[in-house]
């Protein structure tokens, strides 16, 4: 009987071995492997997203709405060209003819502006022709200008300075090409004349005369 007790006891320990080392064997398995990040295209479906998010995009990417107010302060201004989707365009001339023969003066109209109108003014380019040896005595570009305040000027004058450009035994050219930023503006009342002043010596013989060319855009419709 105690040998019986024995074998059974010596088996018993041997199955819990057994038993044991299965489990630990099990236990410790290699875990399984990664499963590989698929791509993924989301076309036309809106997402919705809440919070932050932060996104790192290739190429170029369509946005479909905008905000329908922009605020601007004076920290962070917005810039508008207001006027740009209105500007028509001009070039525009004019010539004196000779000056008079008592105040040695002469003058033209380069634009009207119309009532309630504005123009702006970027370039101009004038010629004269003055009997050799002579000047221009004085050369302007008067420009009206709707007064801001009660009582204030209705207009600005632009002093023009010319260079002789050419030279004959009886005739001085002289000429000047300059860009210009000069506004002018008509009452909601009435039209205005952009206009050319010109004064040279009146004894002098003919001839004795100016052209100028203006261009710009009008502002509105």
């Amino acid at each position: 009987m105690k040998q019986l007790a024995k074998r059974l006891s010596r088996t018993s320990g041997l199955v819990a071995l057994a038993t044991t080392l299965i489990l630990i064997s099990t236990g410790s398995a290699a875990a399984a492997p990664a499963v590989p990040s698929v791509p993924v295209s989301v076309v036309n479906t809106p997402l919705p997203v809440q919070g932050s998010v932060n996104a790192n995009v290739t190429g170029t990417v369509g946005v479909s709405s905008l905000p329908a107010k922009l605020n601007t302060t004076p920290t962070t201004p917005v810039y508008v060209d207001a006027d740009r989707p209105a500007r028509n365009g001009f070039n525009v001339s004019c010539f004196t003819g000779n000056v008079d023969s008592v105040y040695g003066q002469a003058s033209c109209t380069l634009l009207t502006i119309p009532a309630g109108r504005q123009v702006v003014i970027e370039t101009i380019s004038c010629q004269a022709e003055l009997y050799a040896g002579e000047g221009p005595g004085d050369v302007q570009l008067i420009v009206p200008n709707t007064p801001f305040t009660s009582g204030g000027p209705d207009h600005v004058s632009h002093l023009l300075t010319l260079t002789k450009q050419a030279s004959t035994p009886t005739l001085d050219i002289w000429r000047m090409t300059t860009p210009l930023r000069a506004y002018g503006s008509a009452p909601a009342t009435g039209s205005v004349d952009i206009g050319l002043f010109f004064r040279a010596n009146p004894a002098s013989p003919s001839p004795q005369d100016m052209s100028c060319t203006i261009s710009g855009y009008m502002v509105g419709q």
